[in-house]
């Protein structure tokens, strides 16, 4: 996530003051990513928020394509959640040919959170998927 803003501190990591150098790593990051969309292969491609070592399922997942979970105060996400979605990627995800950030909410508590296989299937039925204009 971030690789919409330019001014991202992760694009200024190995830049001089004055902007040149090297950076741009979330540019380098998505170019990387626009290769393995073009070589043919199948793919699903998972950009997490911020990793926690909380505990699964205690809140709800939410996935969203280019930076439109950023406006979440909290962009966290458990790095256990995100290994269900790795899972949930291999089966009802799989050769679906997707890319997209993933972060977890609070929920209404009188219902449980949806499963990650529940709620990549109803992502991928909307269609989505990330622009990779560069």
């Amino acid at each position: 996530m971030g690789v919409t803003d330019p001014s991202h501190f992760l694009n200024s990591v190995g830049k001089n003051f004055d902007g040149s150098g090297n950076g741009d790593i979330l540019l380098w990051k998505r170019k990387a990513e626009k290769y393995l969309i073009d070589s043919g292969l199948s793919y699903t491609i998972i950009h997490p928020g911020i990793l926690t070592d909380g505990e699964p399922g205690l809140e709800e997942i939410l996935i969203d394509v280019d930076d439109k979970l950023i406006e979440y105060g909290d962009r966290s996400i458990a790095r256990a959640d995100v290994s269900s979605l790795c899972v949930a990627a291999l089966t009802v995800g799989k050769e679906k040919n997707v890319s997209f950030d993933c972060i977890s909410s609070n929920f209404d508590n009188s219902f449980s959170p949806k499963s990650a296989e529940e709620v990549l299937t109803d992502f991928l039925l909307s269609g989505k998927t990330a622009n990779y204009t560069l």
